[in-house]
């Protein structure tokens, strides 16, 4: 089944706005977990299953790979399909997925199981298709901050978690943590969705008056998925915001990739110094989400888009000009804060900006603005595994790049949404 749009309105907003901002945000934090939590038990699995580690690394790829395919999939069907139904589809089979690399004793069942585990991870992107369905474009800039604050949060605490359950129990509870929590997460679904649907009213008005366009949404056909491509892939208002925070997420790619050289080898800072460095960057990030959202909410997520958009254009010139001047590592790391603060900024406007521009085919879109930036960032790591490690130019360079770009795209967006008016 399919909800039409005044359908979703009705049931999600007699939800409670702070039980569905949790839940979504427990969606949304799937994906993370799944890929941080259990790296630490990298070696211990390479040596259960007799195999290297390069082996276990595959197994990251090869959920990142099925992640991927998965947002293209599930936000395509997003669009004609109950995202209710899809999410908790997405939920059973992941923990189920889960449960599979808990049991597997040998690395086809190992693959295969993280395989589907990220292929069904993917629904996690009708999450943002179903925000801005139910809520609106301001109010899913909103929403959306509140949910990256958590997801911020989720790839710091996992790789502790999965230290504390592989040193008590083995590395198979790991997975079996992921797949209980998939389950606790479609049970509250279930509840938040009943709590919502007592207003029987309104729901048997809808549910009567909409019953022939449901029926006719729920048609998934091969020509409407290629005039939904078309629409989104032709429309220049959401490129540029798919393409100014795609840009601007590459830049923490690149940092990801390059700060453990820069800050650890080339500026010799300890382990324990590099995670409270990084728990910096994190709390820029949650701070500025949850200033997007809480003081913020009322200003046009467009203008909030924009100045955040050059404000990282002028980071990254400062990046680049500390690095070619070889300047002491406090001043990489005011760089580096200030960049992942305007994410805060940048990344739930842009969503936001993408749903709200394509229409029907919002669902469509977030699969592809979810792929666009898994891309981009992918792009920005082998710009800098590729580049020789002397110094912290090639992190630099590539956060530079990423900025200037993500400016660029904010004076398109002026230009787009002056046609718009």
């Amino acid at each position: 089944m399919s909800y039409s749009s005044s359908h979703t309105h009705t049931n999600t907003q007699s939800m409670p706005f702070w039980g569905f901002v949790c839940l979504m945000a427990m969606i949304f934090s799937l994906s993370p977990l799944a890929i941080d939590m259990y790296l630490p038990a990298l070696p211990q699995m390479a040596h259960f299953f007799d195999t290297r580690i390069d082996a276990m690394e595959a197994s990251v790829a090869i959920y990142l790979l099925s992640f991927a395919l998965g947002q293209l999939v599930f936000g395509t069907l997003a669009d004609k399909l109950n995202k209710t139904s899809l999410l908790s589809w997405g939920l059973i089979g992941f923990a189920i997925a889960s449960f599979i690399v808990a049991f597997s004793t040998n690395l086809t069942w190992l693959f295969i199981g993280r395989g589907v585990q990220g292929f069904l991870g993917g629904t996690s992107v009708v999450v943002f298709a179903l925000i801005q369905q139910s809520y609106g474009k301001e109010k899913s800039s909103q929403i959306i901050s509140y949910i990256m604050a958590v997801v911020v949060i989720a790839p710091m605490v996992a790789p502790m978690l999965g230290s504390q359950i592989l040193i008590h129990l083995g590395w198979q509870w790991i997975f079996f943590c992921l797949g209980f929590f998939a389950f606790i997460t479609f049970f509250t679904q279930l509840f938040i969705n009943s709590q919502a649907s007592t207003n029987k009213e309104a729901e048997t008005h809808t549910s009567s008056t909409n019953k022939s366009d449901n029926k006719s949404r729920n048609k998934v056909k091969l020509s409407e998925i290629f005039k939904g491509y078309r629409f989104v892939l032709t429309n220049p208002l959401t490129l540029s915001y798919m393409f100014a925070g795609s840009a601007s997420f590459a830049g923490l790619f690149a940092f990801i990739s390059g700060s453990p050289f820069v800050y650890m080898s080339l500026h010799q800072v300890s382990p324990q110094d590099y995670s409270l460095l990084i728990g910096l960057n994190a709390v820029a990030m949650i701070s500025t989400n949850l200033l997007n959202a809480r003081r913020l909410g009322h200003i046009d997520p467009n203008i909030k888009l924009i100045w955040a958009g050059i404000g990282l254009g002028v980071i990254g010139l400062y990046l680049f000009l500390v690095a070619s001047l070889a300047l002491s590592l406090p001043y990489i790391v005011l760089g580096v804060v200030l960049y992942m603060a305007m994410l805060g900024f940048t990344s739930a406007n842009a969503i936001a900006g993408v749903l709200s521009s394509s229409g029907q085919y919002a669902g469509l879109a977030s699969g592809l603005n979810g792929v666009m930036q898994f891309g981009l960032g992918a792009l920005a790591s082998a710009v800098i595994s590729l580049s020789e490690s002397i110094n912290s130019m090639p992190m630099a360079f590539s956060m530079t790049v990423s900025g200037l770009l993500t400016c660029a795209f904010a004076f398109a967006l002026i230009k787009q949404t002056k046609k718009e008016a």
